[in-house]
């Protein structure tokens, strides 16, 4: 079972004010930008900017997401060396995702997408 770095995603309040600082600031390249997600290259590494709900979740980040096969096996797996789920595994249009904290309290995401 091998998991495919995606990117490092960071939870901020102003999408478009963060891909101003992140674009001109420090001179990456804007993938693609919406009101709630973005991506930039960093130099080869994809910095992707998410919109923080309501309740004030910026700053609980970076979180590192992971592409993968089959996420339920992979909970299991994961869970078994001491890793947790952060509420439940959703089903968006685009696949099935998972929060995930680490032992080390890093906070991971997991997308099994769609086919």
């Amino acid at each position: 079972m091998t998991a495919k770095f995606k990117h490092i995603m960071l939870m901020v309040q102003d999408v478009a004010a963060s891909v101003k600082f992140y674009s001109e600031g420090l001179g990456l390249t804007v993938k693609m930008s919406s009101p709630g997600w973005a991506e930039l290259d960093a130099d080869g590494t994809t910095l992707a900017l998410h919109a923080a709900s309501e309740n004030g979740q910026s700053g609980q980040s970076p979180i590192l997401s992971f592409h993968v096969d089959d996420i339920m096996a992979t909970l299991a797996h994961i869970e078994s060396m001491g890793a947790s789920l952060q509420g439940n595994v959703r089903e968006p249009s685009f696949g099935k995702v998972a929060a995930v904290k680490a032992p080390d309290g890093t906070l991971i995401s997991l997308l099994q997408p769609n086919s």
